[in-house]
């Protein structure tokens, strides 16, 4: 449990002096607050160890100034507290409330996560981790809160990269996006003609100079009319062709993002999983990726269309009249400054609507995937209340960005539309004092349109394109996460393993903060059978994570046939182990796809030869269906020692060299653990076999047992050799289990 931020080299300097002497106990707290002692914007240190709080003042000199020190065994509590536009990081001592430091409004989540430290630490407690994980997350560049779900910082991520790199998964398709280039031009260049031919119909046909015939002038019109429905239908074509391009181009661009996305996920490793929740993690592939598929395929083009048309129509006015033209652009400069303010305004709840969408959809996973849970406890009515409330504050957040819209955006179209009063006056001005035509009148009014249009349109791509980016950002960081466990390379094939594992000196810890393994030594034969045990949090799952290599060590090392772990291909050691939980994962699907998971290619015959080693032909045999029977969202349509007996012919017909076997009997009734133990002791002949039990007499035919306390090698022996240490650990387990089992044994005879 810490919370270490880079101290300076004189506050460093200061904290080394003043604990000269002291102890060299680990810093619990290294944070800066960024008000000063003067009530201004400056840095102000807060460090905390075993022994006190210190809080220290950066004075440009070779040491900091120490400003205050408190003895931790005599604080009390620690709090935030709020104060106008930020708050204050006090600590109780008694009766009296001490102030540390003050910060600006952006670290009060990082500060309330300090205080929680403080008290925990005070008080002799351990803060969660996953509690410790939400409150450190701040951009690193500009110490702002990052939302819940990512590390990505709205304020600091480069933008302009952003755009780029999304582009850039159009290079593989150059020719079509010539294409779509070229059609876009042209289309836009057919959208402009009208314009022109608005001017000639008015002043040649309508409005003429002169006198011409009347047949004449029905010529002329038909000419104009015949031109001005020929561009169109011209138009029209070319955007069809060019909307069904684009179509393609983005579509593909987006699977490609989000098949890379999913790839990348599938290749990470569990700590990464173990920071984050499913739900968030399914936003990115989904919401996100559907954000950038709409942009890609109509915002866009929009975006580039609405580019040229605003060029085209510049040239064309400015060439006609640029005086009028003058007068037409007077509140462009309004727009582009209000889009500007508008948008500033309401990015923070742009923001706050991701965050909230992303918490809802996390909110449903969890809900889902815990729905036996909720049903168990009668507590539809809390989750609903829950999901509720997620829901409202969405609708909330979502209806006052719209109702902002709804408001600001009406004004920002009367600022262009303003134009249009300014050419009705001095445009109508010069008609009637003969300086243009009411042809070119009329023209001026067309390209109005054509220049306002677009113009509003740009406003709102402003706050698509930030969203787009923000998205694109957030996918972008998954893909280029890079897994903690993986291939280097220098790593070597291992095809035909048999199985030795040897852990020299492994430590390792979830976190820097605190191990859970310290040092273990153990050297296991090939085909020998380990039993682990141990008080539960002692860390045997984390001894079964490594030798599975979730996790890689923090330090020591484990090999695997005299080679180090780290350097046999993933795909080798993966495909010759195989593992047993205690609540086996089915997916959806039949019973024989379930069994044949590891083992794609088996046939009905291996499947059920494997079926029949575990003990699960018979009850897959009563099914209507048989080995074709659906099991259900995550094996739901069977009993958890069908479920498991599952799992056992799928680790079976996988044929690994190492098994695990990590409570595969704790949840099921005594006949269906006999089943089940007739069936692993089929599986466990010639592998290498770890196995953790709740029953410790399921263990007896275990080769060695290791037991595990605190996070070390506490003993070590045979079954018989343990139970003969007097005042053993192991023998002191099996002593309490026996009590715990004999007074369920009394009850159960008190209630017949």
């Amino acid at each position: 449990m810490a919370m270490l931020e880079e101290l300076p080299a004189s506050v460093e300097a200061a904290l080394k002096a003043q604990r000269n002497g002291h102890g060299t106990d680990p810093l619990t707290l290294a944070v800066k607050a960024d008000i000063n002692t003067s009530g201004v914007i400056g840095e102000r240190w807060v460090t905390m160890d075993a022994d006190a709080i210190r809080v220290y003042s950066p004075n440009g000199a070779s040491a900091a100034h120490l400003d205050l020190t408190i003895p931790v065994k005599e604080i009390t509590g620690a709090k935030t507290e709020s104060l106008v536009g930020g708050g204050a990081l006090t600590v109780s001592k008694g009766s009296d409330v001490i102030e540390l430091a003050r910060y600006t409004t952006p670290l009060g989540g990082r500060m309330a996560g300090v205080a929680r430290v403080m008290e925990a630490v005070a008080k002799g407690r351990d803060l969660p981790e996953a509690e410790l994980e939400e409150v450190e997350k701040l951009c690193p560049k500009c110490s702002r809160a990052l939302p819940k779900d990512s590390d990505v910082c709205r304020h600091c991520f480069d933008k302009r990269a952003t755009f780029t790199r999304l582009l850039g998964y159009a290079r593989g398709y150059k020719w079509q996006a010539i294409v779509v280039t070229v059609l876009m031009i042209g289309g836009t260049a057919l959208q402009l003609l009208p314009g022109i031919i608005v001017k000639n119909l008015t002043d040649d046909v309508l409005v003429p100079k002169n006198e011409i015939a009347t047949s004449v002038r029905i010529d002329r019109l038909v000419y104009w009319v015949v031109m001005m429905i020929g561009a169109t239908v011209l138009g029209l074509a070319l955007g069809i062709w060019r909307s069904r391009l684009t179509a393609y181009l983005s579509l593909t661009m987006t699977r490609q993002i989000r098949t890379e996305t999913y790839t990348t996920l599938q290749k990470l490793g569990l700590s990464y999983y173990d920071k984050r929740q499913s739900g968030a993690l399914l936003n990115r592939v989904t919401s996100d990726v559907n954000e950038l598929n709409n942009f890609l395929v109509d915002g866009l083009q929009m975006l580039v269309v609405n580019g040229l048309m605003l060029i085209g129509t510049l040239v064309i006015v400015f060439t006609q009249s640029w005086k009028l033209a003058l007068l037409v652009m007077i509140p462009i400069p309004l727009v582009i400054i209000g889009t500007s303010k508008i948008w500033k305004f309401l990015w923070g709840r742009l923001e706050k609507l991701w965050n909230l969408r992303s918490s809802m959809t996390a909110s449903i996973a969890v809900a889902l995937n815990g729905t036996r849970v909720v049903k168990a406890f009668a507590q539809e009515d809390r989750e609903m209340a829950r999901f509720n409330s997620k829901v409202g504050a969405l609708y909330n957040a979502n209806l006052d960005l719209e109702n902002w819209w709804a408001t600001l955006l009406p004004i920002l179209g009367f600022l262009m539309t303003s134009g249009g009063f300014i050419v009705w006056y001095v445009g109508g001005k010069q008609v009637i004092a003969g300086e243009i035509t009411f042809g070119m009148l009329n023209m001026f009014f067309f390209y109005l349109g054509q220049l306002y249009g677009p113009l509003q349109g740009m406003t709102r791509i402003a706050d698509w394109l930030g969203r787009v980016l923000t998205s694109a950002e957030r996918v972008f960081e998954v893909m280029d996460t890079q897994p903690d466990v993986a291939d280097g390379t220098d790593s070597v094939a291992m095809p035909n393993m048999k199985g030795e594992l040897l852990f020299e000196n492994v430590s390792f810890g979830y976190d820097k903060a605190r191990r859970v393994l310290e040092n273990v030594d153990l050297h296991v034969m090939p085909g020998e059978m380990i039993g682990l045990v141990g008080h539960s949090g002692a860390g045997k799952s984390t001894i079964i994570n490594l030798i599975s290599r979730f996790y890689d060590p923090s330090e020591g090392r484990i090999l695997i046939d005299g080679v180090e772990m780290k350097k046999v291909k993933l795909q080798d050691l993966r495909s010759q182990m195989g593992i047993v939980l205690q609540e086996p994962f089915l997916f959806p699907g039949t019973i024989a796809e379930n069994i044949a998971y590891g083992k794609a290619d088996a046939t009905r015959e291996q499947i059920m030869r494997a079926a029949k080693a575990a003990n699960a032909h018979d009850f897959i045999l009563r099914f209507p269906d048989g080995y074709d029977s659906l099991v259900g969202e995550r094996g739901a349509r069977l009993s958890g020692g069908e479920r498991q007996r599952i799992s056992i012919a799928r680790a079976i017909l996988h044929d690994p060299k190492v098994l695990i076997l990590d409570e595969a009997t704790a949840s099921v009734d005594t006949e269906t653990e006999k089943q089940i133990q007739e069936a692993i002791q089929r599986l466990i002949a010639g592998r290498t076999t770890f196995a953790i039990a709740h029953r410790l007499s399921t263990l007896r035919n275990a080769d060695r047992l290791v037991v595990i306390e605190k996070g070390r090698v506490a003993e070590m022996g045979t079954h018989a050799e343990l139970m003969e240490k007097d005042n053993g650990i192991f023998r002191k387990l099996v002593e309490m289990q026996h009590e715990v089992n004999k007074l369920k044994s009394e009850n159960l005879v008190l209630e017949d």
